[in-house]
């Protein structure tokens, strides 16, 4: 079989474990979907059995939580977004750390190769510098999609800072058909609240902000921020389309795809749907870039769901296998045929895959992740709540409202949730 082309994978004991069964808890996502077909063949490799559960995300996340805070049922893998809820998990001592498991040669095949993880991808599965996860899928979040018949049309270069995206989506509010109205759009990105958090943090990262200080105190309201926020705000004010602060990823999506704005900024796994005739009327239009540059360079986010071994294993080591094999150079080969793009570079290199994607989005991809923070969400355990408050500032600034007032009012407000839900250091 594939799985047996190398060597050492053949020479590395995979039946070690033969016998054992291993209850792994996945969330309803294209990840799954493309994994659980194969697990037959992890069974016929290693004699081990495989029982896989699979729920829908809201349903998944509150499983997880009420498993692993009850401690009495067995997981050996689950899933989860470590910026979301690493933290929460680490400190309340649920994640297995995996560097002693990774040094062991008795336990990690010698052809897993960690060093294949692209920069942003295998960082985004830490926590605190520890490494807890092995990341699935990753998106580089935000990227930058754009018309490349309307800026050829219009002799504008590709915008490389923040300030030449301005003037660009502003030069691009066209009037197609002389009616008087614009039926082409500058830029959609998102504006509604909390949603719009995850793409307004590279905002915030480029023009050297961040979500906390030093001493863990609220940084939003911090002259970067202040800048990020304003910016953000203006971009769709100014060259948006109206009721931009309804609009989450769906809307946005929809507006690129329906050829109504010239750029948008949202994650990368959505140049599928650009690059699909039956969702797009764009098809072969649109160019792949990485986030222009801010005061503090570019730096887009990396959103990246990994998998990981709870506390609650009674086998570690199994699971750690059925990990390597799920992350292992073949599996992903197979899964970014399918685009669902994992964390690992050599995938990038199959022929096959360079026919599937186009050559700016993979150069786009791999440096995007490459230059990527981790950190698109706030790094808090209330940060559900914490999005949502920082999401109503964005909104002001979309609204031309006084955006210092609005970030100071956020950050105290965003001191009073952490103060209740922080735990004590």
């Amino acid at each position: 079989t594939l799985m047996l082309a190398s060597a050492s994978f053949a020479e590395f004991n995979w039946r070690k474990f033969e016998g054992t069964e291993l209850r792994v808890l996945l969330n309803r996502h294209p990840w799954q979907e493309n994994i659980e077909p194969f697990v037959p063949e992890f069974e016929e490799l290693t004699g081990m059995k495989v029982f896989v559960e699979v729920y829908p995300e809201d349903q998944f996340r509150a499983k997880r939580t009420v498993e692993m805070a009850s401690g009495v049922a067995n997981i050996d893998v689950t899933m989860m977004i470590m910026a979301q809820e690493g933290r929460k998990y680490k400190q309340a001592g649920w994640v297995i750390p995996l560097e002693e498991l990774i040094a062991n040669p008795d336990a990690t095949n010698p052809d897993y190769d960690v060093d294949d993880f692209l920069k942003g991808a295998w960082e985004a599965a830490q926590v605190e510098g520890t490494q807890v996860g092995v990341p699935v899928t990753m998106e580089v979040h935000p990227m930058l999609f754009y018309r490349k018949d309307l800026l050829e049309e219009h002799g504008i270069a590709v915008p490389q800072t923040m300030e030449e995206l301005e003037a660009a989506a502003k030069k691009l509010m066209l009037d197609t058909d002389n009616d008087g109205k614009t039926d082409i759009y500058g830029i959609g990105m998102r504006g509604k609240r909390a949603a719009a958090t995850s793409v307004w943090a590279a905002f915030l990262h480029s023009y050297g902000g961040d979500w906390l200080d030093e001493n863990r105190e609220p940084a939003i309201d911090s002259p970067e921020a202040i800048a990020a926020f304003d910016v953000y705000g203006r971009l769709l004010r100014e060259a948006g389309p109206p009721g931009s602060t309804g609009n989450h990823w769906y809307e946005v999506v929809s507006l690129m795809s329906q050829g109504k704005v010239a750029f948008a900024c949202d994650a990368s796994l959505f140049f599928a749907t650009y690059e699909d005739p039956e969702k797009s009327q764009v098809v072969g239009k649109v160019g792949y870039g990485v986030i222009p540059e801010g005061p503090a360079g570019r730096v887009p986010s990396t959103v990246v769901w990994s998998v990981f071994i709870p506390y609650l294993s009674q086998n570690p080591e199994a699971a750690w296998m059925f990990i390597q094999w799920a992350t292992s150079k073949e599996m992903e080969t197979r899964f970014i045929k399918e685009r669902v793009p994992g964390g690992r570079m050599s995938p990038w290199q199959d022929p096959e895959v360079q026919e599937l994607y186009p050559s700016d989005f993979i150069k786009s991809f791999q440096e995007g992740a490459e230059i990527a923070s981790s950190v698109w969400n706030p790094p808090v355990v209330a940060a559900t709540e914490i999005r949502d408050v920082i999401g109503a500032v964005i909104v002001d600034s979309i609204l031309g409202e006084d955006v210092a007032a609005s970030a100071k009012k956020a950050a105290e407000q965003m001191k009073q949730i952490m103060e209740a839900t922080e735990p004590a250091e």
